[in-house]
């Protein structure tokens, strides 16, 4: 009866310690991995760099908020969500390869596979953030306080973790890693260019700011840069973030966040438990 009473809590502690060892070998491949270490530490850079000096001089439509400020935030979120993907590479590799089903095979939690993965893309999205905020001090950015930022990038990280549930589905279903980029590629590009990444969604077509002003990444995006601007005045609040408060940017990301984690993660585990390679 004993024995009994502690199998719930020992399966949790076996299912943490399996998915941590996952996680672990994970972020060891990508070290091993000169393109992944190449895009996590110097893409950020060369984003933030690009858009500050050569396209920051041509946007218009920010009063008197200085273009590094609000780019910073769209160059996070857009190198999160990019960084996100490698879920699904890395998922479609392990499967062309048979290494997932030599893990279903073994003793261990069937979730420790995806939390491991996307553990390990988190780990590496923590460290994409830090170099960002690094670069964006060293040219200009100025954040209106830390908790604002420390709160904005937890919404940014949260959401990453959704996106990487996302790609980890698509990795479960693809044949390759090609495959992935195939799939991926045109969902990724149009949400984070048609978004308010880099210029104000006033300055779009009104057909296109439709589509921008609602969808998920552009809303997060927004509470991101909503929290790192501190206070702004009710006309940069209309022109910057359609007239939204930051109660309303924030609340709406995270139910985006939430939705996109549930419905895929479901998806996810259920492809899993019936896939083969």
């Amino acid at each position: 009866m004993s024995a009994v009473a502690v199998l719930p809590g020992a399966r949790f502690g076996l299912a943490i310690g399996d998915a941590t060892a996952m996680a672990g070998r994970n972020l060891r491949r990508m070290v091993r991995a000169p393109d992944q270490v190449v895009f996590t530490l110097i893409s950020p850079i060369m984003f933030t760099l690009l858009f500050r000096y050569v396209f920051g001089g041509a946007i218009r439509g920010l009063g008197d908020i200085n273009y590094v400020n609000y780019l910073i935030p769209g160059i996070a979120v857009q190198t999160a969500i990019f960084t996100s993907g490698n879920t699904g590479f890395a998922l479609a590799e392990d499967r062309s390869k048979g290494f997932v089903d030599r893990l279903r095979s073994l003793p261990m939690s069937r979730s420790a596979v995806l939390v491991g993965q996307v553990a390990a893309v988190a780990v590496s999205n923590i460290v994409g953030l830090f170099i960002i905020v690094v670069v964006g001090l060293a040219v200009g950015f100025r954040p209106h306080s830390v908790p604002g930022l420390l709160f904005g990038f937890a919404i940014l990280l949260a959401f990453s973790v959704a996106t990487s549930i996302l790609f980890a589905l698509v990795g479960l279903y693809a044949s390759s890693s090609q495959a992935v980029n195939a799939a991926t590629f045109p969902v990724i590009f149009p949400l984070t260019f048609a978004s308010s990444a880099f210029v104000p969604t006033s300055t779009m077509p009104t057909w296109l700011q439709a589509f921008a002003n609602h969808q998920p990444v552009t809303i997060v995006i927004n509470a991101v840069r909503d929290l790192t601007l501190g206070n702004v005045t009710p006309a940069q609040r209309q022109e910057l973030f359609a007239g939204r408060s930051t109660t309303y940017l924030v609340v709406v990301s995270l139910i985006w966040t939430v939705a996109i984690g549930l419905v895929f993660g479901y998806l996810a585990v259920r492809r899993y438990n019936s896939t083969t390679s």
